[in-house]
C-alpha cells in the first residue's frame, strides 16, 4: 500500500495532486487545509474516475481522503482534528487515522495532548470494534519527533527503533500500561538523500529550520510490513522548493509518501 499525506495550504493543486498520485502509484491520499482544491475536477476530469472521494459527514473539517475504487473504505469515527478510516487493501486489513494537530499559538504541547489522548482512545476502540491492531496515525502532528506530545507515554509514546518496538509492546509507568507506537523518522531524514523534513521555519529561538511535522507513526503489527517514507520534493519534474523551502505558492509542507508491502495492486 502507498500512502500519502500532504498539507495543502488552501492552495489550489489539483494538477499536483493528479500527478503525484499517478507518478507515486498512491493508494490511498489524505489531505489538510484543502480549500481551495477542487476535488470533483481532481476526482472525475484529471484522475478519470479512478478514486473515490471521501469527505466524512461534518464531524472533521481538517481532513479528507482519496481512495483507488478499488479499496474497501469506511469512516468510523470523525473528531474537529482526526478521522479513522477502517481500509481493506490488497485484502489486508488496517485502521488509518488522518490527523491534523493544532498549531502554535493557537494551542500548546497541552493543548495538543489532550487530542491524542482523544485520538489514541479511539483507535483502540476501534481495534476492538475491528479484531485487529494494524494502525497507522498519519498527519501533519504539529510537533517534532522528540518533543513531548511524541515521546511522553500518556501520549503517542512513539519509539525511533525498530528493535526496541519488535521486543517491546508497551511499557508500565506509575502502575498503568501504555502501548509503544513506532515512528520510523530517524531512519528516513538524511542529509545524503535531501531529506531534511517536511516544513520550514525561521521564526522562534530554536536554530532547526526544517521541521519534521508530518510523520506517520504505526502499532508494532505493521512494524514488519512498513517498507520506507519520503518528503516528496518533485511532482512531473517541478521542483515543490523555493530557494531552501517549500514553495508556498503550491504549499508550506512537502507531501509525505509511506509504502507498506503489498501482496497485491489495489486497482
Amino acid at each position: 500500500m502507498n500512502l500519502l499525506y500532504w498539507n495543502l495550504k488552501s492552495n489550489k493543486n489539483e494538477e499536483y495532486i493528479a500527478s503525484l498520485l499517478k507518478e507515486q502509484s498512491i493508494d490511498i491520499a489524505l489531505f489538510s487545509e484543502y480549500s481551495k482544491t477542487d476535488f470533483d475536477i481532481l476526482v472525475h476530469t484529471l484522475l478519470s474516475n479512478a478514486y473515490q472521494f471521501y469527505k466524512g459527514y461534518g464531524g472533521c473539517e481538517k481532513v479528507v481522503m482519496l481512495a483507488k475504487k478499488a479499496i474497501d473504505v469506511e469512516i468510523n469515527r470523525e473528531h474537529s482534528r482526526y478521522v479513522l478510516y477502517s481500509i481493506i487493501c490488497d485484502s489486508f486489513k488496517y485502521i488509518i487515522a488522518g490527523t491534523h494537530l493544532p498549531s502554535n499559538p493557537s494551542t500548546d504541547a497541552d493543548g495538543r495532548k489532550m487530542v491524542i489522548r482523544e485520538l489514541i482512545a479511539d483507535l483502540r476502540e476501534q481495534e476492538k470494534i475491528h479484531k485487529h491492531s494494524n494502525s497507522i496515525i498519519i498527519g501533519d502532528l504539529n510537533a517534532s519527533p522528540f518533543d513531548e506530545e511524541l515521546v511522553q507515554k500518556d501520549a503517542f509514546n512513539a519509539v525511533m527503533y525498530k528493535e526496541i518496538i519488535q521486543k517491546k509492546k508497551e511499557v508500565v509507568y506509575q502502575n498503568k500500561k501504555f502501548r509503544l507506537l513506532y515512528n520510523p523518522i530517524l531512519n528516513h531524514i538524511s542529509e545524503v538523500n535531501h531529506q531534511y523534513g517536511s516544513f520550514y521555519y525561521t521564526g522562534g529561538s530554536k536554530s532547526l529550520y526544517w521541521y519534521c511535522y508530518d510523520q506517520i507513526l504505526m502499532t508494532r503489527d505493521l512494524v514488519d510490513r512498513f517498507q520506507g517514507m519520503e518528503y516528496c520534493q518533485k511532482i512531473n519534474g517541478k521542483s515543490l522548493i523555493k530557494q531552501i523551502q517549500p514553495n508556498k505558492d503550491i504549499s508550506d509542507h512537502l507531501p509525505l509518501i509511506a509504502n507498506f508491502e503489498r501482496s497485491a495492486k489495489c486497482d
